[in-house]
C-alpha cells in the first residue's frame, strides 16, 4: 500500500508539475515581458499583481489536466488592465494579427466597405464618420455624414446594439445595395465589398476659399506618411492655398518617425527623448533629415524633400486622437504654429510603446518609455485644445461638420493678421 501510494503521489506530481500547463506558460511569459519592458508612468507593476492573478488562473484551470492557453487570455487581460496604462494592452491571437496587419499596412482579412461607422443614440441607422481612400465606399461616393438605413432593402435593426453585427453579417455578400440618408435626400448606393489595403495615407483637398484640408487618418507606414505630408504641403503651396486645416480626428497614432517627420513640415524641427528601463534614445526631424540615436549609435534614418508651411493652421482632434497623433499636435501647439480645436485627446501622448508577440500568437502592447522634451520635462498625457468643442453627430447627419466650420471661421476672422496670430486673435477671450 505504501508503494502504491507513493507512486500515486508521484503520478500527481508528474501531471501537475512535470507537464507544464500551456496556460501557465503563457501567463509566465506575459509577466516576464511586462517586468522586463514596462517603463511607463503607472504606479502598479505586473510583479505586484502576479500573485493575485495567479490565483485567478488556478481557478480557471482547476478542472483541466492540461490547461489550454485560452484559459489564460482573460486573466492576462485583467492583469494588464489593472496596471492602469492605456498604452499597455493585451490582444488575443485574432486581435493581435489584425492590429499587426493595420500597422504594417497589409490587407484586410475579410471583405470590407472601407468606412468608419458610429451608432448615435436616438439616430436611425449607422452614421458614416470617415470614408477610407481607395475603397468600395469611396468609389461608390459615400461621404462623411451619410447614414446607412437599409441593406438590400432590409432595414437596420431598431436596437442600437444589433446594428453593427447586422452590417458585418452582410458584408460578404456582393453587391450590396445601401439605402443612404444624406442630409435631406434619400438615395441608393451599390457597393462591391472586397479585401482592401489597411494602409491609409494622408490626403489633401483644396477648397474654393483657398483653405487646404489635410486629412491624416494614421501615422502607420515607415517612410510613407511623413514624406507624403511634406509632399501634400508643397502641393497646397503650389495651388496657392492661404491657410490649412489638419484633421487628426480618429487618428490612433502609428510610428514615431512619421509623426516627427510630418510635424516638421509645419514647425521645422521636432525632437523626442525617450527614457526606458535600459537606455535613452533620441529621435527627431531637422533640415529634411529623420534621425534616431540609441545606445550610442545611429539607427536607420532617411531623408525627406522638405516642405515648410508658414500660413495659418487649425488642427482638429477628438477623444480618439491618440499616441503619435498627440505627439504631432503637441509639436504644432507648443511651437505656436497652430490652434487646436476639438476635444481632449485620448491621453497616451507622453509615452512610447512596443508590440511583442507571445508564443500562442496573442500579443502585448507595452509602454516602454516616457517621452521628454530637450529640457528633460515630460509631456502632458493628453492635448487640451485651445478651443474645446465636441462633435455634434446630429448636425453631421444633417450635412454640417461643426468642427470644420469652426476651423474655417477662425481662419477667416482676421484677414490682415498673419500666421499663428491670425487664428489666435480670433479665439474667445477669458
Amino acid at each position: 500500500m505504501l508503494k502504491r501510494g507513493f507512486w500515486g503521489f508521484s503520478l500527481l506530481l508528474w501531471l501537475g508539475l512535470g507537464l507544464a500547463s500551456p496556460a501557465q506558460d503563457l501567463f509566465d511569459e506575459a509577466n516576464r515581458l511586462l517586468h522586463t519592458y514596462y517603463g511607463g508612468f503607472a504606479q502598479l507593476r505586473a510583479e505586484e499583481l502576479r500573485s493575485k492573478y495567479q490565483l485567478e488562473l488556478d481557478k480557471a484551470c482547476a478542472q483541466e489536466v492540461t490547461c489550454p492557453t485560452q484559459r489564460a487570455h482573460s486573466v492576462i487581460q485583467a492583469l494588464v488592465a489593472e496596471i492602469g496604462d492605456r498604452h499597455t494592452r493585451y490582444f488575443t491571437p485574432e486581435e493581435y494579427a489584425e492590429i499587426q496587419q493595420r500597422l504594417s499596412g497589409g490587407n484586410s482579412s475579410r471583405p470590407q466597405l472601407g468606412v468608419q461607422l458610429r451608432v448615435v443614440p436616438g439616430l436611425e441607422g449607422l452614421l458614416v464618420v470617415d470614408v477610407l481612400s481607395e475603397t468600395p465606399a469611396e468609389e461608390a461616393g459615400l461621404r462623411r455624414g451619410d447614414r446607412i438605413l437599409a441593406i438590400n432593402g432590409e432595414a437596420l435593426p431598431a436596437a442600437e446594439a444589433e446594428r453593427m453585427g447586422f452590417l458585418r453579417e452582410r458584408v460578404s455578400e456582393a453587391p450590396l445595395t445601401l439605402t443612404i440618408q444624406r442630409a435631406q435626400a434619400r438615395l441608393q448606393v451599390v457597393l462591391y465589398p472586397r479585401i482592401i489595403s489597411l494602409r491609409q495615407l494622408p490626403k489633401l483637398s483644396l477648397r474654393p476659399d483657398g483653405v487646404a484640408v489635410l486629412h491624416i487618418p494614421s501615422f502607420s507606414g515607415y517612410q510613407q506618411v511623413g514624406p507624403r505630408i511634406h509632399a501634400l504641403v508643397r502641393q497646397a503651396q503650389s495651388a496657392g492655398a492661404r491657410a490649412m486645416v489638419v484633421d487628426l480626428r480618429n487618428n490612433g497614432g502609428g510610428l514615431l518617425s512619421e509623426c516627427l517627420v510630418g510635424a516638421g513640415a509645419f514647425v521645422g524641427e521636432t525632437y523626442r527623448r525617450l527614457q526606458d528601463n535600459l537606455r535613452v534614445s533620441e529621435q527627431g526631424y531637422k533640415d529634411g533629415y529623420y534621425y534616431h540615436r540609441a545606445g550610442g549609435r545611429d539607427r536607420p534614418q532617411y531623408l525627406v524633400e522638405p516642405a515648410q508651411w508658414s500660413g495659418p493652421v487649425v488642427v482638429l482632434v477628438n477623444e480618439r486622437t491618440a499616441s503619435c497623433a498627440e505627439y504631432f499636435t503637441f509639436d504644432l501647439q507648443e511651437n505656436r504654429k497652430a490652434i487646436v480645436v476639438g476635444q481632449a485627446t485620448a491621453g497616451v501622448g507622453n509615452t512610447a510603446t512596443t508590440f511583442l508577440r507571445l508564443s500562442d500568437g496573442s500579443g502585448l502592447q507595452i509602454t516602454t518609455a516616457k517621452a521628454q522634451r530637450k529640457d528633460g520635462s515630460f509631456y502632458p498625457e493628453r492635448v487640451i485644445p485651445d478651443l474645446i468643442l465636441a462633435e455634434d453627430w446630429q448636425a453631421l447627419a444633417e450635412g454640417r461638420d461643426l468642427l470644420l466650420e469652426k476651423a474655417l471661421e477662425l481662419l477667416d476672422t482676421s484677414p490682415k493678421a498673419g500666421g499663428y496670430g491670425r487664428v489666435r486673435a480670433a479665439l474667445p477671450s477669458g
